[in-house]
């Protein structure tokens, strides 16, 4: 029997973006949800973003996201930091989201902010006021993300946030530098977590203290090595780890993220099937560039 070792919880820090597996009837597959956490923290990453836009969240029903955030920290057993993202269009889903993550044991709780309609800032801060008092004491890091949410926040609007009682960071999913090292000059103790994985040494340079990413699940090996050679001043050696794995984020792009991460991990056998949750789509059967990456990273690990 293997004994699981609590390992020191650490926010700011590296943290795979998890995604959310299905098998061949679309359903989340509870065992690939073990595999996917192993394979992270078996990469020496800090520990794990659950429910994000990786994770396909807004896709799913809340009670399944409540199940992927039971499953997850039933899995990682304390050998990592459990950042559990619960944004969502309703607050009282954000909250029956929050209330989940503080009875499973996670260490901080992040979301989005309310989308689809437009919401004051008065009734955006409500929103996440809310989500704090639902998280009993659980940190709460502010996801901005304005690609995917459509909402800009300014650094007036990030100041007036992180105002709030028990807001403790930001992830910054942005290629605004500037504002992340003004987020960094204006709070030196903030936890600030870069969220574009292409980006992660311009973002720690910058001034973030970790990171939160998609591409983490498949190549942590990597992103925490980039991370050594950064911390040991050699800055020339983690600009050539950055630039191997964005060869691989290139890829991923050109033939779309989350379709071709899944298709990686089914291809690497940690997940049983390619599938995400429709309407996105699925890639076809076979992609031979994917593949040879495959081999690659097995290689690898």
């Amino acid at each position: 029997m293997t004994t699981r070792t609590p390992r020191p919880v650490r926010l700011a820090g590296l943290h795979a973006a998890l995604m959310t597996p299905y098998d061949e009837a679309g359903e989340i597959s509870k065992p690939c949800l073990a595999r996917l956490v192993e394979r992270a923290l078996g990469h020496g990453l800090d520990g794990i973003y659950v429910g994000g836009s990786t994770g396909e969240s807004l896709l799913l029903s809340v009670t399944e996201r409540e199940l992927v955030f039971r499953e997850v920290a039933q899995a990682a057993a304390g050998r990592g930091a459990l950042i559990g993202h619960v944004g969502a269009i309703a607050t009282r889903d954000a909250e029956r989201l929050a209330r989940c993550c503080a009875a499973s044991g996670y260490h901080a709780v992040s979301a989005i902010p309310p989308i689809y309609f437009r919401h004051s800032v008065s009734a955006v801060r409500d929103y996440y006021s809310a989500i704090v008092q639902a998280a009993g004491g659980l940190p709460l890091i502010i996801y901005n993300v304005p690609a995917m949410t459509g909402i800009q926040f300014s650094l007036a609007d990030l100041k007036g946030l992180l105002s709030l009682p028990g807001v403790a960071g930001v992830k910054q999913t942005v290629v605004d530098m500037y504002q992340m090292e003004q987020l960094r000059r204006a709070y030196p103790d903030l936890l600030l977590l870069n969220g574009f994985d292409e980006m992660l040494l311009a973002g720690l340079v910058s001034g973030a203290n970790g990171g939160i990413g998609s591409t983490y699940g498949i190549m942590g090996h990597r992103w925490v090595e980039m991370r050594r050679r950064l911390e040991a001043g050699d800055v020339r050696g983690a600009f050539e780890m950055q630039s191997r794995c964005n060869q691989v984020i290139d890829l991923l792009v050109e033939l779309g993220v989350f379709p071709a991460l899944k298709y990686l991990l089914a291809r690497l056998g940690v997940i049983r099937t390619p599938l995400c949750r429709k309407p996105m789509a699925s890639l076809g059967p076979a992609v031979e560039r994917l593949d040879e990456v495959a081999r690659e990273l097995a290689r690898e690990c």
